[in-house]
C-alpha cells in the first residue's frame, strides 16, 4: 500500500507542476453549467454509431451523463453513478465482488460491456468488471450509455449494455484539477481517495493531451454478516484499494491512449463461509491503444486501430490459500474503419477487425482454484468479424439498419443484426428499435465447462421524448428482452469446483421514464424503471425455487431515482441523490441455522438517501468543496446473489459523513 500512497502522490505533484505550465494561449472549456436543456439534448456521442450523432438521432436508447450529473449527484465511484440509471442494479457474485445487472437480467460475466474512453476494460478470462470504489467520481469527464443491445458494433461482449466512462479530457481541462474525498462513519473509516488530472488543447499545433491519475482506501460496509452455518463476523476491514492512470496524447488525425487499473478486494466472504481472515484477489488491467481518422477524400474517412491489453484479473497467490488462482490473458486487436458519405442524406460505415487471446497460467503448481487450460498451460483463440451500417435521413422516417458477422475459432459464427426507425416530429422525437445480440463465451467459461455455446439475445425497444417548454425533457421507453441459451455459472458447495453449462431461454419485459428538468439555478433528474420477468425456462438458478411464478432472485420489480443540483447565489449549492428499491426474494441465511443452508427470504424495500452542500471560490479562485451525509437513512440496501451460489447477502453501505475538495486551475478550468 505504500508503494501506491507514494506512486499517486508523485504523478499528482507531476501532474500540478505540467499544468501549471501550460500555453497561456489555449481557448479556455465550455463551462458545462452554462448548456441549455436543448444543447445536453443535443450532446454529440460516438458509442451508438462510431460516428458524431445526437442522443435524439442515436439509433439506441442512449443516456448522456455530464461531470455536472457526476457530482451532482454526490457519487463515490462508477457504481454509484450507475445506481441511479434506469435498468442497472449491483450484486454480489463471489469473493465480495459486486457486478451488474440490466433489465434484471446478470449481466456481470460479459452481457454488459464496459469501456473506458472507447477502450473495453471487461478482463478476458471471465469477462467481468469488477465495481466498488473503482473507476473513482474525481476522473469522470462524463458517461455515454447504450441502454440496449450494442453487440452489431461492438461484438461478444455487448449483449445488453454499452457503458463508456469518458475520463477528463485535455480540451475541458486547459489545466488541471487535484482533488480528494474523505468518509468516515461512527464505526470508521469508508473511504479516502486522491485524484489529479491535468491537460490541454494547443490550437495552433493542433495537439491535445490528458492525464488522470486516482487511488486510495475504500471499504464495502462496517457492517457484520452471518454465513448460512451460523457464523458471524465483522466485515469492516476489508479493503477495496484501487489505484488508476490514463494518459492520452492526440495530434491532427492520430490518437494514442495507454491505461493502468490496478484494484485490490478483500473479502471474509470468500464462497459462503466465513473467513477470519479477508482473502484477497487483484484485478490488473495494462492497455495501449493506437488509432488514427485518415481523410481519403471530402466524403471517406478511414480508420484504422490497434489495441494491445493484458489482463491479470482474480489474482490470489498465497499458496496456503484455497482460492489460489494465478493466471493471466492478453489480446491483440487490429481494425479498420470506414466512413463514407456519398450524399449528404445517407452516411454508410462499417469495419473488419481480428484479434487473438491467449492466456497462461503464471504459476503452474495446480493449488487452491488453478487449474490448466485442459491438459496444457496454455491457450490461444482467435476471431475475425466485419459489420455494416446505414444510416437514411428521409421526410417519412430515419433509418438505421446493418449488423456484425463474427467467426471465433472455440464457437464458430455468430451474427447480430439492428434496425432502428427514428423521427423528431418539432419537440417530440419518437424511436423504434430492434437489435440481435450475442455473448461469446470467455475463456475460462470454456475451460470450465462443457460444450459451452455463445448465447444469443433478441431485443425491441421503443422510446418517445418530448422536450415541454425550455427546462424540461420528459421520455418512456418499453422493451422486451429474449435471452437463449445463457451462460449459468455454479460452483458444488462441498468441493468448490466451478462450472458452467448453458441453460434454455429468459425474457424481462418492462418499461422506464426519465424526467430531466435544467434551469439557469440547478437541474434535477428523476426516472423510474420496471422490469419483470416473462419467460424462464432451463434457468432454475436464477429462480426463487418453488416459487407460484418465475420470480427472479435478488431483482427488484422497481427503482426510482432522483438526483440534482441547485445554487443559493454564485458560490454556495445544494444536492444529493435518492434511490429506492422495491423489495425482492433472495437466499439467505436462515433465522434457526440447522443444516447450513440458506432459505429464501424477503429482502424489505429500501431508500438510499445522500445529501450534500458545497461551496465554490473557498477562500481561492477555483477551490471548491462539499459536505454531505451518505446513506442519510442509514438503510442495509443488501448485495444479493442473483443465482444460486450459496452466499447469503453481503451488507451495503453504511451512514457516513463525506468530505470531498477540489482545486481547479488554468485557463478555463473548472
Amino acid at each position: 500500500m505504500f508503494f501506491r500512497v507514494v506512486m499517486l502522490s508523485l504523478v499528482l505533484c507531476q501532474g500540478a507542476a505540467v499544468a501549471q505550465s501550460m500555453d497561456a494561449g489555449a481557448e479556455p472549456a465550455a463551462d458545462i453549467d452554462d448548456l441549455s436543456l436543448e444543447a445536453l439534448l443535443d450532446t454529440r456521442v460516438e458509442v451508438a454509431t462510431r460516428d458524431a450523432r445526437s442522443t435524439l438521432e442515436a439509433p439506441n436508447v442512449v443516456l448522456v451523463l455530464t461531470r455536472e450529473d457526476v457530482l451532482a449527484s454526490g457519487s463515490r465511484d462508477l457504481l454509484e453513478v450507475l445506481q441511479l440509471v434506469p435498468g442497472f442494479t449491483f450484486h454480489h457474485d463471489v469473493s465480495g465482488v459486486v457486478g451488474v445487472a440490466f433489465r434484471n437480467i446478470w449481466g456481470h460475466e460479459g452481457k454488459v460491456l464496459v469501456m473506458l474512453d472507447g477502450q473495453e476494460i471487461n478482463e478476458l478470462l471471465y469477462s467481468t468488471t469488477q465495481f466498488g470504489h473503482r473507476v473513482l467520481a474525481h476522473s469522470i469527464e462524463r458517461i455515454e450509455l447504450i441502454r440496449g443491445p450494442g453487440s452489431a458494433l461492438y461484438g461478444g461482449t455487448a449483449e445488453l449494455a454499452v457503458i463508456n466512462v469518458i475520463t477528463r479530457q485535455g480540451r475541458s481541462l486547459q489545466g488541471g484539477e487535484v482533488s480528494g474525498r474523505f468518509a468516515a462513519g461512527l464505526s470508521g473509516l469508508h473511504d479516502w481517495s486522491l485524484a489529479g488530472s491535468a491537460g490541454a488543447r494547443h490550437e495552433a499545433s493542433d495537439v491535445e493531451w490528458s492525464v488522470s491519475v486516482s487511488g486510495g482506501e475504500g471499504r464495502r460496509t462496517r457492517r457484520s454478516w452471518t454465513d448460512a452455518a451460523g457464523t458471524t463476523g465483522a466485515l469492516a476491514n476489508e479493503p477495496l484499494d484501487p489505484l488508476f492512470l490514463t494518459a492520452s496524447l492526440s495530434w491532427k488525425h492520430l490518437r494514442a491512449r495507454v491505461l493502468v487499473d490496478d484494484q485490490v478486494v478483500g473479502s471474509r466472504v470468500a464462497f459462503g463461509e466465513y473467513t477470519p481472515t479477508a482473502e484477497t484477489s487483484r484485478f490488473r488491467t495494462l492497455l495501449a491503444d493506437v488509432q488514427a481518422d485518415l481523410p481519403v477524400t471530402s466524403t471517406l474517412t478511414l480508420r484504422p486501430r490497434l489495441t494491445t491489453r493484458l489482463h491479470v484479473p482474480w489474482q490470489t497467490t498465497e499458496r496456503r490459500s484455497s482460492f489460489f488462482f494465478d493466471k493471466s490473458a492478453a489480446r491483440v486487436l487490429a481494425g479498420l474503419t470506414a466512413f463514407w458519405t456519398p450524399v449528404e442524406t445517407l452516411s454508410l460505415s462499417g469495419g473488419v477487425e481480428t484479434f487473438f487471446d491467449h492466456a497462461w497460467l503464471n504459476d503452474v503448481q495446480l493449488l487452491g482454484l488453478q487449474t490448466q487450460f485442459g491438459n496444457a498451460n496454455t491457450v490461444t483463440y482467435s476471431n475475425v468479424a466485419s459489420w455494416v451500417q446505414a444510416q437514411w435521413e428521409n421526410p417519412i422516417v430515419n433509418v438505421t439498419a446493418g449488423g456484425r458477422l463474427e467467426w471465433n475459432s472455440a464457437v464458430g459464427v455468430n451474427v447480430a443484426p439492428r434496425l432502428a426507425l427514428t423521427k423528431q416530429l418539432g419537440r417530440v422525437n419518437v424511436k423504434a428499435l430492434y437489435g440481435g445480440a450475442f455473448r461469446n463465451p470467455g475463456i475460462e467459461n470454456l475451460n470450465l465447462g462443457t460444450n459451452v455455446r455463445p448465447e444469443r439475445t433478441q431485443v425491441v425497444e421503443a422510446e418517445v421524448g418530448a422536450a415541454l417548454g425550455d427546462v424540461t425533457y420528459v421520455s418512456v421507453n418499453g422493451f422486451y428482452t429474449l435471452l437463449t441459451s445463457p451462460i449459468i455459472y455454479g460452483i458444488d458447495p462441498e468441493t468448490g469446483a466451478e462450472s458452467y453449462r448453458n441453460g434454455g431461454a429468459l425474457s424481462t419485459a418492462g418499461a422506464e421514464a426519465m424526467v430531466r428538468l435544467r434551469g439557469r439555478r440547478g437541474a434535477l433528474t428523476v426516472t423510474g424503471a420496471l422490469a419483470m420477468p416473462v419467460v424462464a425456462t432451463g434457468v432454475d438458478s436464477y429462480l426463487v425455487p418453488d416459487a407460484v411464478t418465475p420470480t427472479l432472485l435478488a431483482m427488484p420489480l422497481v427503482k426510482l431515482t432522483a438526483f440534482g443540483r441547485f445554487k443559493f447565489g454564485d458560490r454556495f449549492s445544494a444536492g444529493g441523490q435518492a434511490v429506492f428499491f422495491s423489495g425482492r426474494q433472495a437466499l439467505v441465511t436462515a433465522a434457526d441455522v440447522t443444516d447450513g443452508n440458506l432459505v429464501v427470504g424477503q429482502l424489505p424495500a429500501g431508500l438510499l438517501l445522500s445529501l450534500w452542500v458545497g461551496v465554490d471560490g473557498l477562500g481561492l479562485e477555483g477551490l471548491s468543496a462539499q459536505l454531505g451525509a451518505g446513506n442519510l437513512l442509514d438503510t442495509n440496501v443488501v448485495y444479493a446473489q442473483p443465482y444460486n451460489g450459496g452466499i447469503a447477502p453481503i451488507p451495503g453501505r453504511n451512514r457516513e459523513l463525506f468530505l470531498r475538495a477540489s482545486y481547479a486551475f488554468g485557463l478555463g478550468s473548472k
